[in-house]
């Protein structure tokens, strides 16, 4: 549902509005149930919070347990910790280009909670109270304001699109051009199961991906290794973006008692590169060991980069081979190159492979904390 603030209104409360001054610009993020995005706001720092709760939302738990998770925005000044008041947002939620919901909201004290309610249904529709004048939807006095229908019906990211319209007066509107505009992602999860014949025996595996689609999973009868894949964009240009804190998180199921669990650790590997440093195994459950690749920013970019190197080298050796077999065909595969190496670091494919080992990471021994499970990496530690 998308409604506007109607012209007459909108053309007065234009009027009265004030000049802020604002730094402007667009700020990203790339997260897993928690966002805090910063811009500049005079002389105060305004930093949108996009928070999930509870931090573990999955398509299974909402099909099987009718999970309903509440998405808070809240915008405050992180200097003073003091939230903004009389805060008026425009949101859209996006999944993979394809616009969910665009609707306005308020809140009186700048804390917006939006309770989803995941439907089978044509479209979404929002549930709250209006406020007479911004035609906004309002979260005081009804509790949260509810979005209903096709949402969250997938796994994978979120891209939730927020721009700020009204801070202080609620009837101040803030100029088109001085708007702060927040880009931020949350994750969904969503698990895909494999049972593999090890030596004869069924051996079920799930993997949950909550950054995208999980594909091809396989087994090796040689080294008892689980692999698996899911798309991903390699563009460096957005990966280093100073305001998008991209993270990858996939989890693994191994049954214990199993030959896969038998030695109690594993190794890890990306794209064929060792990450059994960011690796963290959650042995707290009798049947089952967890393992969770857990990517920082750092990694992922590591990751992206040496995926370029060889990307380019491969391309490099290609076009040597077409050269010394074409003779006069030498421009044109050239040509044809260098345009492809513009793409380099552009949507392909990453690739995960989970091994037992005796020397891996090992079980935690203690259930996973999600709200806390980023600090438990060291960004800064070397790959084996």
């Amino acid at each position: 549902m998308n409604k506007g603030i109607p012209f007459s209104i909108f053309f007065i409360l234009l009027i009265l509005s004030i000049s802020y001054s604002f730094t402007f610009r667009q700020v990203y993020g790339d997260g897993l149930f928690m966002e805090q995005l910063s811009a500049s706001f005079g002389d105060r720092k305004a930093d949108l919070l996009i928070k999930m709760d509870p931090p573990v939302v999955t398509t299974a738990l909402i099909q099987n347990q009718g999970q309903k998770p509440v998405i808070e925005f809240k915008l405050f000044d992180s200097k003073t910790n003091q939230t903004f008041k009389q805060v008026t947002y425009y949101i859209t939620i996006e999944k993979n280009g394809k616009q969910l919901l665009s609707d306005w909201f308020y809140d009186p004290n700048g804390d917006l909670k939006l309770e989803m309610q995941p439907r089978n249904t044509s479209e979404i529709t929002v549930a709250g109270d209006l406020d007479p004048i911004l035609n906004a939807y309002t979260s005081q006095g009804s509790g949260h304001v509810v979005a209903s229908g096709p949402i969250f019906a997938e796994g994978g990211l979120y891209h939730f699109i927020v721009r700020i319209v009204t801070v202080d007066y609620s009837r101040t509107i803030i100029p088109d051009d001085q708007q702060p505009i927040f880009n931020g992602w949350l994750s969904v999860g969503a698990s895909k199961n494999q049972v593999f014949d090890v030596n004869g025996k069924p051996v079920p595996v799930t993997v949950l991906g909550y950054y995208d689609k999980i594909n091809d999973i396989k087994y090796n009868n040689k080294t008892n290794a689980i692999s698996f894949n899911m798309p991903f964009n390699y563009n460096m240009s957005r990966l280093k973006a100073p305001d998008n804190n991209v993270y990858i998180h996939q989890e693994v199921d191994i049954p214990k008692p199993s030959i896969l669990s038998t030695t109690g650790s594993y190794d890890g590997f990306v794209n064929g590169k060792s990450v059994t440093n960011y690796l963290v195994v959650d042995g707290s459950n009798k049947t089952k060991d967890v393992a969770h690749f857990m990517l920082t920013k750092p990694v992922v970019l590591q990751i992206a980069s040496q995926y370029g190197k060889d990307n380019n080298t491969k391309q490099g050796n290609e076009t040597g081979t077409a050269a010394a077999g074409t003779g006069n065909a030498t421009s044109t595969s050239s040509s044809s190159t260098s345009n492809s190496n513009s793409n380099t670091n552009s949507s392909s494919i990453m690739s995960f492979t989970l091994m037992p080992s005796k020397n891996g990471s090992k079980s935690t021994g203690t259930p996973m904390n999600m709200t806390g499970m980023t600090m438990t990496m060291n960004p800064s530690a070397p790959s084996k």
